[in-house]
């Protein structure tokens, strides 16, 4: 296997060389260095994907910071998935403070994504009352939202999560709050 990847890593460097798109060249290479966002997922990354072009209102940026892969297989369970890339979190905060956080995990490919995806989703335990999963749908794509339970003022009290792929990227977007409907407007702010 690890020889098919090399020998397709050389054709490919082999085949930009010949065609000539290689540099800054915007004219070349068909890449806007002036206006970034209208190049694809690739140009950006994930800190660029964790990092919100448009704040909902009433939300402040804090900071993008990069995540560590082994402790985000660890946070999200998914030990045996490979294929992970990069990591990123944007940090925001409402007027009240509460803090939301968008996790962006950079995958080798769609199927790398879609198996970290399925390896969170098996770390759950069913709950005893309603549904852990829900689908919902929002920028033109379904996601799914999941509910967690912490403990706080001696009380159990609802966490969201919305996580959903993106070409080979996992978005999961998540508050310390039990207001679902913020922590989907941030999920929507993303714009994926």
């Amino acid at each position: 296997m690890k020889k098919i990847i090399v020998l397709v890593s050389v054709f490919a460097l082999l085949m930009i060389t010949i065609s000539g798109c290689v540099g800054n060249n915007p004219a070349v290479n068909g890449a806007d260095t002036e206006n970034p966002e209208t190049n694809s997922i690739s140009y950006e990354g994930a800190s660029g994907i964790s990092t919100l072009k448009s704040l909902p209102e009433g939300f402040e940026y804090i900071a993008t910071i990069p995540l560590s892969i082994e402790e985000t297989k660890s946070d999200y369970k998914a030990e045996n998935v490979s294929g992970i890339l990069n990591v990123s979190e944007g940090i925001y905060k409402d007027s009240n403070n509460t803090e939301y956080h968008i996790d962006v995990i950079e995958l080798e490919d769609k199927e790398a994504a879609n198996n970290f995806i399925t390896a969170y989703k098996n770390s759950f335990p069913p709950l005893s009352n309603g549904p852990r999963f829900m689908d919902v749908s929002f920028n033109g794509h379904t996601a799914v939202k999941i509910t967690k339970y912490i403990t706080a003022g001696g009380k159990s009290v609802p966490r969201y999560y919305y996580i959903w792929s993106y070409e080979n990227y996992v978005i999961v977007v998540f508050g310390n709050t039990e207001e679902e409907a913020l922590i989907k407007k941030v999920a929507e702010a993303t714009g994926y």
